[in-house]
């Protein structure tokens, strides 16, 4: 676990509630749950309990998990080589507390909402703490747990592992090659700079490890253990130079998602108006989990509701506690990847728990909330409308905007869905109350 001195400790925790930002000579700070940071809606639906949880956070994360995440992953129009030249030429001690990374989190629990709640004060901060030195007795303990997870090699973290027999990490070959083709224009340099100390995590390996440690905290609680969580982190940071701009006034940004289960994030593109889905869901029957699970000899079954439930009880095959039903598969492993962004082409970003995506397509929720000014306001129509049109479960919507909200092109391809829907659904309340 990363050690951190005791001015970085009380930045640290200042940074949690604050964006940090420079505009010389003075360091200004933003709260992240500022009305024009972030839209927030929730509600408990038509169960008797809230289980769904989130959270915002500001984190100061490593600008080595930072540079090598922009090495490993060229993806989004936003990409260019003079990112990578900026972050070369930074002074990694001096710029750290600029770094912040805005952290977005949506839980949605089940059983119970101690596994959400714990999530909720505990995930995000995770990641400022994990290290190298946590991988080994990380995967140790979740491989005890025996069954299915008895083999398990902690998915993209499998590189460190230690060789048999020897305390050297193992680091695959083809980890040290940048993913991407850079061209001339990045200098040597830059790629030297995050290579030349390999055994340094990426925020992708980062986030994986976050995810299972915190995972291991929860089943070694027995309160909790019986208990879960699904949950989708959103992970946001500018990528103008000279790296000092909160996200939502930065030209370009990195976009980091990872996600288990089957809460769900979007972005709204700004010409068009078009939902581009950043996750996919977590069910045994999707084609991501039907081949990670084909091994392992649990059934699926369908339920009478037509919904594939896995070991006749769970729908989602990943999650966080779930003790009981991590040996027949149920892991940990959170799916990350990464995209850079052109921000003034995206309106927004969306993250909502499954209450929402039940009865709301990703369009449907993108066009509702055209010319929406308050991001509160738009999140809170989005909660309102999935009610309107029959959500049971619980709901919770965070509404990020980004450098093209409130410019959003195209038409909205969803409003006389929408409207008959609305009619439909007043129509069965009236009858209902007839009856």
């Amino acid at each position: 676990m990363r050690m951190l001195s005791l001015e970085q400790q009380t930045l640290s925790f200042i940074s949690h509630e604050l964006i940090n930002f420079s505009s010389p000579p003075l360091l200004l700070h933003r709260h992240q749950k500022n009305k024009h940071t972030i839209g927030i809606a929730q509600s408990r639906g038509e169960r008797p309990y809230q289980e769904d949880a989130y959270s915002v956070a500001s984190l100061s994360l490593p600008q080595h998990a930072l540079k090598r995440n922009l090495i490993n992953v060229k993806q989004g129009a936003g990409w260019n080589n003079d990112t990578l030249e900026g972050f070369a030429k930074e002074n990694e001690e001096g710029q750290e507390r600029l770094r912040q990374v805005a952290c977005f989190g949506v839980f949605d629990g089940h059983g119970g909402n101690q596994v959400a709640k714990y999530l909720e004060a505990h995930l995000a901060k995770r990641l400022e703490d994990c290290s190298v030195s946590d991988i080994t007795p990380t995967i140790s303990k979740y491989r005890a747990l025996g069954g299915y997870l008895r083999r398990y090699r902690g998915g993209i973290l499998d590189r460190f592992r230690p060789n048999a027999g020897s305390n050297i990490i193992e680091i695959d070959p083809k980890a040290k090659t940048p993913s991407v083709e850079l061209t001339t224009a990045v200098s040597a340099a830059a790629v030297a700079s995050v290579e030349s100390n390999e055994l340094k995590l990426g925020l992708d390996d980062m986030c994986v490890l976050t995810f299972l440690m915190t995972d291991n905290e929860i089943l070694a609680d027995k309160t909790k253990a019986k208990v879960g969580s699904v949950a989708t982190l959103a992970l946001l940071h500018s990528l103008d130079l000279p790296h000092a701009l909160p996200f939502y006034a930065s030209q370009q940004l990195s976009l980091t998602i990872a996600h288990l289960g089957d809460t769900r994030a979007i972005l709204a593109s700004s010409s068009s108006g078009r939902a581009k889905a950043l996750t996919e869901t977590h069910h045994a029957d999707s084609r991501i989990e039907s081949e990670r699970l084909r091994q392992s000899g649990t059934g699926l079954v369908t339920d009478s509701f037509g919904e594939s439930r896995w070991g006749g009880t769970l729908a989602n095959t990943r999650g966080l506690g779930d003790g009981e039903f991590k040996t027949l598969g149920v892991i940990g492993e959170p799916e990350v990847h990464s995209i850079v962004l052109k921000a003034a082409e995206w309106s927004f970003l969306v993250l909502v728990s499954d209450g929402v995506t039940d009865v709301m397509s990703d369009q449907e929720i993108v066009d509702l909330v055209r010319g929406v000014k308050d991001p509160h306001e738009a999140a809170k129509r989005i909660v309102d409308f999935a009610e309107q049109v029959g959500a049971e479960d619980n709901l919770t919507c965070l509404v990020v905007p980004l450098l093209g909200w409130g410019k959003m092109g195209g038409v909205d391809v969803s409003a006389s869905r929408r409207e008959y829907r609305l009619g439909q659904a007043q129509g069965t309340s009236s009858r209902q109350k007839r009856m």
